[in-house]
């Protein structure tokens, strides 16, 4: 019993193998290359963190699900809980040349409850700039994530929102805890908005809920009474929109006042990303002082992260199939292993991917078990004139090759 309960992924992890490993490499090649295309360079950090960096500016909810342990030494270290937090710290111990760009693809652990599209370890696809405070900044990060949308054809959209817009209306009802009132209104997607109000109201008894809730979900932007950071974060909000207009992704976004975005060190434009689950496939937003709250220079800075295994979800409920790359089997018969690493080499050589019977087979057993589009069957009486066969497995047909013209006949074929 224990050893069968040793050999389940832990919970809330899980395995990727066969065709859904090769969905999820293919995803994150598209957003790598699609990532690169706009100009954002990697980063790697550490998966692990000091405690004391991590609980620094994400939140109460997020510290009650970081990963945190002590190491031998005794020191306090926790999981990332995402790659922002990661990144900041480098920018903060660095002097990097701005605007920084990078792009990071990696694993993030929070003490969630699993359940549908929600995991305790997952996969994050960040991108941030570093370094500017102008709008334009967070079209280069929403624009790449269109385009990984739509190269992948799916229907989505992204909620925007401006937190300092939803800060002035909040205080405009007399509420000056803003980040309780955030914390809750972010629930709204997770609980509705009922509870919501029970719980505005319970932190909030001698305030005008209704209204407040009333005025949120209008999500009327021109009836709005802000003050002076209101107005700012308006003016933010509405030069995005324009430059979206201008590189036409405005149909893909949605104003939407109830937008928080959880995570406490956003400051100013957030946006969320919706494809067709229950919750968000990606999100992100401003966040201008998240380095000088980790001990660094105060930075402006603005980023998107997509959920990848939440986005891979999505392209399995929609029984999405990706191109897939011609595939070469190389299958020996007798004492032809010597010629048939030579043939393999050459179809390697030429980037084809290929690959060579390892188990001593037959070749009924070769041909059974391969998963490959064709088969060059390398046989002594093929040897003996310079050929081999080639088989395409779709069909069942097979034609001669010579073997000095292996290359132009396996891509024929």
């Amino acid at each position: 019993m224990l050893v069968m309960f040793m050999l389940q992924p832990v919970k809330g992890t899980r395995d990727f193998v066969g065709e859904e490993a090769v969905m999820l490499q293919f995803l994150i090649d598209v957003i790598r290359r699609t990532f690169e295309r706009y100009g954002f360079t990697p980063l790697e950090t550490p998966a692990f963190e000091y405690l004391e960096l991590l609980t620094k500016k994400g939140g109460k909810d997020i510290e009650k699900e970081i990963y945190s342990f002590k190491d031998k030494s005794g020191r306090e270290l926790g999981l990332r809980f995402d790659l922002t937090v990661p990144m900041a710290r480098v920018v903060a111990s660095k002097k990097l040349k701005k605007p920084f760009k990078r792009y990071q693809i990696g694993k993030v652990w929070r003490y969630d409850q699993p359940q549908a599209a929600r995991w305790r370890e997952f996969m994050q696809a960040d991108i941030d700039i570093v370094g500017s405070s102008s709008p334009l900044a967070d079209l280069e990060c929403l624009k790449p994530v269109v385009d990984i949308f739509k190269e992948l054809g799916l229907d989505f959209f992204i909620k925007i929102n401006n937190r300092k817009i939803l800060e002035s209306v909040v205080r405009s009802f007399g509420i000056e805890d803003i980040t309780t009132a955030f914390r809750i209104i972010d629930k709204q997607d997770k609980i509705g908005w009922d509870e919501v109000k029970k719980e505005l109201k319970k932190n909030f008894p001698d305030k005008d809920i209704d209204a407040l809730i009333d005025t949120i979900k209008k999500n009327d932007l021109s009836v709005l009474l802000l003050d002076e950071e209101g107005e700012q974060g308006l003016s933010e909000l509405k030069e995005l929109l324009d430059l979206g207009k201008i590189v036409g992704i405005d149909d893909f976004l949605r104003i939407d006042m109830s937008l928080v975005r959880g995570l406490e060190y956003y400051t100013g434009n957030v946006f969320e990303i919706m494809a067709g689950l229950d919750v968000s496939v990606g999100g992100g937003g401003r966040y201008d002082n998240l380095t000088e709250v980790l001990g660094g220079e105060k930075e402006p800075a603005t980023g998107i992260s997509i959920g990848v295994y939440r986005l891979l979800k999505v392209l399995q409920d929609k029984k999405f199939v990706p191109p897939k790359k011609k595939k070469v089997y190389v299958a020996p018969i007798g004492e032809t292993r010597a010629e048939a690493l030579q043939i393999l080499n050459k179809l390697r050589a030429n980037n084809i991917t290929s690959e060579i019977d390892v188990m001593n087979r037959s070749l009924s057993k070769q041909l059974e078990a391969t998963d490959a589009d064709i088969v060059v069957i390398v046989g002594p009486k093929d040897l003996s004139n310079k050929q081999v066969t080639i088989r395409d497995m779709k069909t069942g047909k097979e034609k001669k090759a010579a073997i000095d013209k292996i290359i132009e006949e396996v891509m024929k074929a």
